[in-house]
């Protein structure tokens, strides 16, 4: 047998690699197409994967989470994007805190911290703002429709919109004082009224209130007011009032005569 010459040799080589080159670029298409395949069926609107769990509220729901997703149901992990979902509820007021993320086997775990209303505070139009610890607006009611928090009268807000903050400063100083002081002590809160003369005045579920003092001293107040509390807290005590203006309390006792002809 006659040997190959150097050009048939040449030839011969490039077409072995042509050989390759053409079943490298079919198997590479086949795995293209069966990987596009996967992901097509995976992603199908009607391809059920997976589930969601909800932690911390009853606020929110799988239909809900599949609309913030960009989703319809049934649930879908291929579909629903934990970090779109996190950030879609980063920005819904009813929230302080929110985490999500997916868990073996498939669950998207969604957690999340209410966001406790502090306030109500009169808003335009003879409506109510219901305030965040942190001064944001939960809500817009054209009533106070339940007793979470105590109402705020003295101060007009002014026009204010859901996820608005409020940025009148007698209004964060009240928040302020509430962030210092026990829930405790302000589930017995009914209203706060800041008078004419800047002085604050709470009125409390017992029937008597607490007068404060100027609001712009109500920071240096938190102490003074649960140690008062505390020590009246669980007694009859019926008073008119008790003040708390200056550093030594004052309890003004209901006169018994007076109190019995009522």
């Amino acid at each position: 047998m006659q040997e190959m010459t150097m050009r048939e040799k040449l030839r011969q080589r490039r077409k072995e690699r042509r050989l390759r080159m053409l079943r490298l670029f079919m198997i590479c298409a086949v795995v293209v197409t069966v990987f596009a395949g996967i992901y097509h069926y995976l992603h199908r609107p009607n391809f059920a994967c997976g589930s969601v769990a909800i932690h911390g509220t009853k606020q929110l729901n799988e239909e809900e989470i599949l609309r913030l997703a960009g989703s319809q149901k049934p649930f879908n992990m291929f579909n629903v994007d934990a970090d779109k979902v996190e950030e879609a509820l980063r920005h819904d007021v009813r929230f302080k805190t929110v985490h999500a993320e997916y868990k073996w086997p498939g669950v998207l775990h969604i957690n999340v911290q209410e966001r406790k209303p502090a306030l109500y505070v009169e808003n335009a139009y003879q409506g109510y703002a219901k305030l965040g610890y942190c001064g944001t607006v939960m809500d817009v009611t054209s009533g106070i429709p339940d007793d979470n928090a105590p109402m705020l009268t003295g101060e007009d807000c002014g026009s204010l919109y859901i996820g608005d903050v409020v940025e009148n400063k007698d209004v964060l100083r009240v928040l302020d004082f509430l962030n210092a002081i026990d829930l405790a002590a302000q589930d017995q809160f009914v209203q706060i009224v800041i008078d004419k003369d800047k002085n604050v005045k709470i009125q409390l579920k017992v029937g008597f209130p607490i007068l404060l003092g100027p609001v712009e001293e109500l920071q240096n107040k938190t102490e003074l007011f649960m140690t008062v509390f505390n020590e009246i807290k669980g007694k009859k005590i019926v008073a008119e009032y008790i003040d708390l203006t200056y550093s030594k309390p004052y309890i003004r006792l209901k006169d018994k005569a007076e109190d019995t002809k009522k």
